[in-house]
């Protein structure tokens, strides 16, 4: 058998998120019982949406581009292959992201992230290669709560899918390349078909987003969230959601 049929590397797009706040969150669940509720809902919200993807996805879509998934404490890893007929993994993995951060913000949590494109070995229960590695670099070195793309993936992005998909990212002011992570088309359909449901889906993120900024003034975590603040205001203006800004 030829090398590269045992060779167990591929070229794969893969992200590294960070739910931020889950630490503190275990820590009091181990303590205070109401706060069980609070992670066990986000863990089944996190299960479903894996779930979801793994039984609900269309047919027609080949096993093998379906995003691979790993949990590990406060972390969610997945991939999926850079290039699978006319599949972009790239685009599947900036979209999944995209759709966890809603899943997030919708139970008041914030993530980090980093997305890359490169050499990985990802199993049912592990995950090795330069791609993974330097995904995690990247979330790992943020002080906000964005997805990153790495100069790699960017480049990947401009050549490949920004004349298709160009809402999905956008360039900050310092020049790098985010995934929108609160792009209004990913919502869940139950939300975005209903009249108005976008509007009141982003008017509960703002109690969300202000109630945490009141809380945790003068921390790290509310720097993190006045981050989010100006990030909602962006949003408001790029997609044009009536609602108003913070």
């Amino acid at each position: 058998m030829s090398f590269s049929k045992l060779h167990p590397f591929e070229e794969r797009a893969v992200a590294f998120l960070d739910v931020l706040g889950f630490t503190q969150l275990i820590k009091d669940a181990e303590i205070h019982p109401h706060r069980q509720l609070e992670l066990f809902g986000i863990i089944a919200s996190l299960d479903g949406h894996v779930k979801y993807d793994n039984r609900n996805v269309s047919a027609e879509v080949p096993d093998p581009v379906k995003p691979k998934y790993i949990f590990i404490s406060d972390s969610i890893i997945f991939s999926a292959p850079l290039r699978h007929g006319t599949y972009d993994g790239l685009g599947i993995i900036v979209a999944k992201t995209i759709q966890i951060a809603h899943k997030l913000m919708q139970m008041g949590h914030l993530l980090q992230a980093g997305i890359n494109v490169g050499s990985v070995w990802h199993t049912g229960s592990n995950i090795f290669g330069t791609g993974y590695i330097d995904a995690y670099k990247t979330q790992a070195a943020l002080t906000h709560p964005q997805a990153i793309l790495t100069d790699a993936a960017a480049a990947h992005w401009q050549s490949d899918l920004a004349s298709k998909v160009p809402q999905l990212c956008f360039l900050d002011t310092d020049g790098k390349l985010n995934a929108d992570i609160l792009n209004p088309n990913y919502l869940d359909a139950a939300i975005t078909h209903i009249h108005g449901g976008v509007e009141n889906q982003f008017t509960a993120y703002r109690v969300w987003i202000t109630t945490n900024q009141a809380k945790f003034a003068g921390t790290s975590p509310g720097k993190k969230w006045d981050w989010a603040a100006n990030y909602f205001n962006e949003t408001l203006k790029r997609h044009g959601i009536n609602v108003p800004p913070i």
